[in-house]
């Protein structure tokens, strides 16, 4: 329901007038009941666009044309939107705060972004499916598992192999883990953890599905190894098999739900995987330790939703560089590195990836992932963490950069 704070303001269907008071000084910032969004602009485009992604996520949104229409007055919103056409920022809020704006005005929504010290930025509509689901998220905070997305910087940078290791280092912790194939060309992902004779259902069963999911079912007609279970392609891709959008987003909503945490085989994202890849909350990119990949990557950068992104590189180290220049090549935090691990390729093509899991290096790496994505801290090793700012929810605008830093995305 959305409502402009200079007529009325109700807090959603069926409620009577919603009362906000300001904040008293040094109060903790706690969400309504029931979930609503502030959004500050005069724009009726901007109106238009958000109020239809709060539709979709069933949260309610209150409208103020001016930051004097919504100084004070927040009461009850579990988030702040600012739009691009509002030059300030509203005084007092400590809550989550997100730019949001058109495609045409991104360059100054990231100088704008940075200049408030917003947690996010939407720029829309490219951004919208990320948008629902971070509205989602504020609704149902416990309700969903955190999405992965492993993409490579370059070809050959060994996503597979980074994704089926963050996947088995988390369910041999106990977690419920789902690891999904995002490349239906790339010959089928169980073949990397010795799962193609498993049986259960792969891609080319779910595509053909219509309708709700139920998450508990989706959850026992997969593949399953111990805690960990896969989503894979037919070694053949399908035959080709058209992608088919609402179906993918389905069997994701269901994910969500079923499971503790879900790490996507994004690979380079393009075409199918790039509709894959809206359904992330966050972006690992592996980059080989060479400064030719990193130019690489940035190509690849411009390609992704607008999400938090940190990046992985991949030894050996090559040209004289390091990872801390690699990463800064990139304006991305720095999650780790992956060493050469002795036997890795030969567990690799025998299909043992997952028994490299509990490796002491491989642990090093991982562990730290999904508490970054979650915005806990930075990942990775005490050499190699991000710097101040520079993990998603930590003050920082999307794509895991630093204040300041150049921006990933459209």
């Amino acid at each position: 329901m959305t409502t402009h704070m200079n007529a009325r303001r109700t807090a959603g269907p069926g409620r009577g007038p919603m009362v906000s008071e300001p904040l008293e000084p040094g109060a903790p910032w706690l969400p309504g009941q029931e979930t609503t969004v502030m959004m500050v602009s005069a724009s009726p485009a901007l109106h238009g666009e958000v109020g239809r992604v709060c539709a979709a996520a069933a949260v309610g949104l209150v409208i103020a044309e001016t930051m004097e229409d919504g100084g004070g007055k927040w009461g009850e919103v579990a988030a702040v939107l600012i739009g691009s056409d509002v030059p300030g920022g509203l005084a007092g809020w400590r809550g989550p705060t997100v730019v949001v704006g058109r495609a045409e005005d991104a360059g100054r929504m990231w100088r704008q972004a940075a200049r408030l010290g917003a947690d996010r930025v939407a720029v829309l509509p490219d951004s919208a499916q990320w948008l629902a689901n971070y509205f989602t998220r504020l609704r149902e905070p416990a309700a969903g598992a955190g999405v992965v997305g492993i993409i490579g910087g370059c070809g050959g940078a060994g996503t597979s192999t980074l994704a089926a290791l963050i996947a088995g280092h988390e369910a041999s912790r106990g977690t419920r883990v789902l690891l999904v194939d995002g490349d239906p060309w790339g010959g089928g992902l169980d073949s990397a953890v010795a799962a193609e004779g498993l049986s259960g259902l792969r891609w080319p069963d779910l595509l053909q599905a219509s309708g709700a999911i139920n998450p508990e079912q989706l959850a026992a007609s997969l593949p399953a190894m111990g805690g960990l279970s896969l989503l894979s392609w037919s070694a053949d891709g399908g035959a080709g098999r058209a992608p088919a959008p609402a179906a993918e987003a389905e069997v994701m909503r269901a994910a969500r739900v079923a499971y503790g945490l879900v790490v996507v085989d994004v690979g380079r994202p393009a075409g199918h995987a790039l509709g894959l890849s809206v359904h992330c909350d966050g972006f690992v990119m592996i980059v080989p330790g060479r400064l030719r990949a990193a130019a690489a990557a940035e190509r690849v950068l411009e390609a992704l939703p607008a999400a938090p992104v940190g990046a992985v590189v991949a030894g050996p180290l090559r040209d004289g560089v390091d990872a801390r220049l690699v990463s800064d090549a990139l304006g991305l935090p720095l999650l780790g590195s992956l060493p050469r691990i002795k036997g890795l390729e030969e567990a690799l093509d025998a299909g043992r990836l997952l028994d490299m899991a509990t490796h002491r290096k491989v642990r090093r790496l991982v562990a730290g992932i999904p508490g970054w994505l979650a915005g806990d801290g930075a990942a990775g090793t005490p050499d190699s963490r991000a710097p101040s700012g520079g993990t998603p929810g930590s003050g920082q605008p999307v794509g895991g950069r630093p204040a300041g830093a150049r921006r990933h995305g459209r």
